[in-house]
């Protein structure tokens, strides 16, 4: 399923941006040089992805259908560290998730 996982989201993102696992079910992708309506276009495609083709499990015939919450930030022109970027991210992860699960959130600036 990991897998199958990892290739939606190479399918999804361009060929600069950098996506890599960050946790047990949390995932970080770094995408330079995009504009936030862009970034939040590309996350609501992924998020569909997952949403409308059920996960292969080996050893079972039941196919596991799963949704994917999705947190967006975007750099402060201002300047930023990395970590005050990812905890914008995880936030907004967290807001989507308390929302309801199953969509996308940008953090506010």
């Amino acid at each position: 399923m990991l897998r199958d996982f990892a290739h939606r989201v190479r399918s999804t993102v361009r060929g600069a941006d950098l996506a890599c696992r960050f946790g047990g079910e949390e995932f970080v992708v770094v995408m330079p040089d995009t504009p936030a309506d862009a970034a939040a276009a590309i996350a609501e495609r992924l998020r569909t992805i997952v949403e409308d083709r059920a996960f292969a499990l080996p050893n079972s015939d039941t196919p596991l259908s799963i949704t994917a919450s999705l947190g967006i930030a975007t750099l402060n022109p201002e300047g930023d560290t990395p970590e005050a970027l990812l905890k914008r991210a995880d936030t907004a992860l967290y807001q989507a998730k308390n929302n309801g699960r199953n969509q996308v959130v940008a953090a506010a600036a």
